[in-house]
């Protein structure tokens, strides 16, 4: 009877993988009154996204069936002679999250079936990956703005840079940090298959609808052994095609009429506008099923957003996102299933800003375009108890930023870039004329192999192998192969100002980059005990391929003309991460469950070694302009050199007396051989992580979880000063020089300027992250759902002893600012779509989102966010001998200057319309930032400037959008 009872198991395990893919995964244990384990148990699975599937319970009574597509209506069906029939309906299955079940069998006097709908347990019993997944409920029901960014300010513990009302903001990329993690080791997957842009790292590589989408999978701790950093991982569900034919129309709609006003009579005495949005519009279609019922279903989706927003200084920024996929699924074989998968993206942009509009004159915006396509196919098999996924994407990306003037003129005829630093900063005249092309290539195969009874447990052994190949190239031209820069008087200039120019070639680039990764897991039960035993390998490399650069027009004899065909930097980067979890089933019901990891991850290096070596990158050099017939026109012989020592100008031809050069060869400017030197020891950053949570089930479907976090991020990238002989700068190149007025930090000069650049690992600075958080989830049930997140954290920076600025054409050298930072918090700087000047750090962070069913079709939907103000960087303009004028930071420490408390209430109210049982209409009044406030986001921080404290950017207006979804 025993090898009977085997046999069918195998076949029906084999039955159980017919439909598997890397999604959501239903496990179980059936047992019966008396807690004994019951072989020979009949389950039968059913959705309208999958075909009925049957297995056979293990003699140790368990089952599974694996890769099961998102749905929220499974249905369990439990049969054994002498047993009453046991069916479950309503399970709820979500992207790669477990849903264990242990189920009991009652012994039948009379023979009945027992119906129990929903209950799916809320805690994953054998997962201890940190974070959350959004669901189309959420997604569509809640009053947000719907893009991936906004989506993400709901998730405990995670910061963004800027804030959106309404989606003024729906046609930039956010910057955003979660939990300790550095953004560029964030991943972006569709469907589980990498789409992580390796030339931006940590950006969206496409501006994703996500009201086309079934889930967003947001992790932010303990990652999966699949993954190779420590970063959040981010995976966006395609909606699939079942047998029956269902999709959806939606349309959202906001107007400057349906706005109010919040510009403070501060702001209107500088002369701002006030910002907000002219228009937003939001239509698409989702509509799926049949081919050819049980073989092919297709799955397709196409939308438009419409934003006109406008700015503080009353400029309009008008973006216009089309995106679309389309996905086929088909049944090969019984153990053979296929898919494949295209999207479509494309920004067409109209006035984008680099720095904020308050900062930047309307001549010196971007028009933006350029159309982006995403290629996947799946293939997937079964053998036994052995299964093997195949996925490969291919991502086509690129845009191009062209400036509002048009094309930069052939002879350098056109409008300069001026950047003005002093009183303020503030950026006029042009901007660079900017093209990338991104194509990149991954392979993924994973396979999972579930073995029973082995050491006294269950075992899921995971494994795989990762391969990624990118190419980026890319152009950025500036209009006179120059920039203009002032940094207020200077009485040692004979005209007083102190002018300097940036002299530049232009820039092409061509890199390359391939890495590998391999790895295995065990995922071991013993009754109430789940260990789990990962460890992974990740090798990277880079170079330049084929690359060629012409002369700059300024200093042509330090900046030639040069070509290469491949450049290899000499160094790799391989790390070998281990991961480690427990968990411990307090009660043996799943509903109070200890959670225990410890893991070390590496970080991805896109490019970043090729680009370091890089002989034909970007080249600069800066020199002092005095501008003899004030035309201001720039000239050769109206540049200048400078000797520290003697305060004089000197012949621009002599490279000793330069402000500072980056990129040139000054001993052998012909040469493509690298000046930038890396460290042969040189590797990946790493980041130790430790995680401890403890989850309740307070009633179904309603979970309590308290996480504790601490995070070490050490062995990051040291960039320092080399010289000519090889020599790395130090600590005795610098003396203090003088003591800021304002800032009171001390400020340091230089004795030599080291032209070269050398990379290395720090050996004791790290940084630090510790935090608290308490997490409440409601699944929508009984009329009502609700996330909620309370976190505490501190996140701070430690140098001990090891800090020592790369000198730029901005950033103060060597020893300056380092008491300004060493013990500071960290707080990452917003790096671009037009926000820079952010210091993102809160230590607390309160979130709320719900949504309740009310009587006669009304349901009432809000979100509450409140926060910490993020950190304010005040400095001062200090000309720094032997370096040049450069920010000196103060006063006290990065982290105790910062912005008043954040919040902001949105609510939406919608009738629902049951149109057929299977169609429902839904009206919906959104009302984004419901009490008008003005809390202010960004402040002018220079502190000698009379603006020192105005604000420079404010929360938008209230706004009203009237919506309308029709599902069927």
């Amino acid at each position: 009877m025993k090898k009977v009872l085997s046999m069918l198991c195998l076949i029906c395990l084999i039955g159980a993988f017919t439909y598997a893919q890397e999604a959501g995964n239903l496990k179980g244990t059936v047992s019966d009154e008396d807690g004994t384990p019951l072989p020979g148990v009949t389950v039968t699975l059913s959705s309208t996204k999958i075909l009925a599937q049957t297995v056979i319970t293990s003699e140790r009574g368990n089952f599974r069936f694996m890769g099961l597509p998102v749905a929220r209506d499974y249905a369990l069906r439990l049969e054994l002679p002498g047993f009453n029939t046991l069916i479950r309906e309503k399970l709820d299955i979500s992207f790669g999250r477990d849903l264990s079940l242990s189920l009991t069998l009652s012994q039948a006097t009379l023979e009945e079936e027992i119906t129990v709908i929903g209950e799916s347990p809320v805690i994953d019993t054998k997962r201890t990956q940190v974070g959350v997944n959004i669901t189309s409920e959420m997604i569509m029901s809640l009053p947000t703005s719907r893009n991936p960014w906004v989506i993400m300010s709901l998730v405990p513990g995670m910061l963004i840079d800027r804030e959106d009302v309404g989606g003024n903001e729906a046609g930039q990329q956010s910057s955003y940090y979660g939990h300790g993690g550095l953004e560029g080791d964030t991943t972006w997957s569709i469907d589980g298959a990498s789409i992580t842009d390796m030339s931006a790292l940590g950006a969206a590589p496409a501006y994703v609808n996500i009201a086309s989408y079934e889930e967003l999978q947001i992790n932010y701790g303990n990652n999966d052994v699949r993954s190779q950093t420590g970063g959040v991982q981010l995976n966006i569900i395609s909606k699939r095609g079942g047998n029956s034919y269902s999709g959806t129309f939606y349309m959202d709609v906001e107007k400057s009429t349906w706005q109010a006003e919040n510009l403070t009579s501060e702001l209107e005495d500088i002369g701002y506008t006030s910002a907000g949005i002219n228009r937003v519009y939001l239509y698409g279609v989702n509509f799926g099923g049949p081919l050819l019922k049980d073989r092919l279903w297709f799955y397709g989706s196409w939308a438009v957003q419409d934003i006109d927003a406008r700015t503080l200084a009353g400029g309009s920024d008008k973006t216009w996102l089309t995106s679309g996929y389309a996905k086929l699924n088909a049944q090969l074989t019984p153990t053979t299933r296929v898919e494949a998968f295209l999207e479509y993206d494309n920004k067409n942009k109209w006035g984008r800003s680099a720095w904020g509009y308050t900062v930047q004159g309307p001549e010196t915006l971007w028009n933006q375009k350029g159309p982006g396509y995403i290629w996947k196919g799946e293939v997937e098999q079964t053998m036994g108890n052995l299964y093997l996924n195949l996925k490969g994407i291919f991502m086509d990306g690129g845009f191009n930023l062209e400036p509002v003037q048009g094309k930069h003129t052939a002879d350098g005829s056109g409008n300069y870039m001026v950047r003005e630093y002093y009183p303020t900063f503030f950026v006029s005249g042009n901007i660079d004329d900017y093209g990338a092309d991104r194509d990149s290539f991954n392979l993924n195969l994973t396979g999972n192999y579930f073995a029973e009874g082995i050491l006294g447990g269950d075992h899921e052994i995971k494994f795989g192998v990762d391969y990624l190949t990118a190419k980026t190239t890319t152009f950025d031209y500036y209009e006179g192969n120059l920039v203009t820069v002032y940094y207020g008087p200077n009485a040692n200039m004979p005209n007083g100002e102190d002018w300097v120019v940036w002299a530049v070639s232009d820039y092409e680039i061509n890199v390359w980059m391939r890495k590998f990764g391999v790895y295995v897991q065990d995922t071991m039960t013993f009754g109430k005990l789940a260990v789990n035993f990962g460890i992974r390998y990740d090798r990277e490399e880079s170079k330049v391929k084929d690359a060629a650069i012409p002369a700059s027009p300024w200093l042509p004899s330090y900046m030639p003309a040069l070509s290469v065909d491949e450049i290899d930097p000499g160094v790799t980067w391989s790390r070998i991460s281990p991961r480690m979890s427990l968990i411990y089933d307090v009660t043996g019901d799943g509903k109070n469950v200890i959670k225990v990891s410890a893991a070390r991850y590496g970080s991805q290096g896109g490019f970043g070694l090729a680009y370091f070596v890089n002989p034909l990158g970007w080249r600069e050099i800066d020199l002092y302009w005095q501008d003899a017939n004030t035309d201001g026109r720039v000239t050769a012989g109206e540049l200048w050199g400078y000797d520290w020592a003697t305060d004089t100008l000197m012949d621009p031809n002599d490279s000793d007396y330069w402000l500072w050069s980056g990129g040139v060869n000054i001993a052998d400017p012909t040469s493509t051989v690298p000046t930038d030197q890396i460290d042969p020891n040189y590797n990946s950053p790493l980041l130790d992580e430790l995680t401890i949570s403890y989850e309740r089930e307070l009633m179904p479907d309603f979970a309590a979880r308290l996480e504790f976090f601490y995070k070490k991020q050490h062995s990051r990238t040291w960039t320092k000063g080399m010289f000519a002989d090889g020599t790395v700068d130090s600590a005795s190149n610098y003396y203090a020089a003088g003591t800021g007025a304002e800032s009171g930090a001390t400020y340091y000069g230089r004795t030599s300027r080291p032209p070269y650049r050398y990379r290395t690992n720090y050996d004791q600075r790290y940084d630090q992250y510790l935090a608290g958080q308490i997490v409440l989830k409601k699944r929508l049930s009984n009329r009502w759902m609700l996330d909620a997140s309370f976190t505490y954290s501190d996140w701070k920076q430690v140098h001990k002893g090891e800090y020592l600025a790369i000198d730029s054409s901005s950033v103060a050298g060597g020893l300056n600012n380092g008491a300004y930072y060493d013990g500071g918090k960290v707080a990452p700087e917003s790096g671009g779509s037009g926000v820079r000047g952010i210091f993102v750090n809160s230590r607390w962070m309160f979130k709320f989102s719900g949504l309740y069913q009310m009587p006669i079709g009304f349901n009432i939907a809000g979100v509450f966010r409140a926060r910490e103000g993020y950190i304010i960087r005040a400095d001062e303009l200090v000309s720094l001998p032997g370096i040049g004028a450069r920010s000196i930071y103060g006063p006290g420490s990065f982290g105790d200057l910062r912005l008043p408390a954040f919040w902001e209430l949105d609510l939406r109210l919608e009738k629902v319309w049951n149109v057929t049982e299977t169609s429902t209409v839904i009206f919906a009044v959104d009302a984004f930032n419901i009490t008008n406030s003005a809390h202010v986001l960004k402040e002018e921080t220079r502190l000698t400037a009379d603006a020192y404290g105005n604000p420079l950017r404010i929360l938008n207006p209230r706004v009203i959008r009237f919506g309308i979804i029709f599902n069927f």
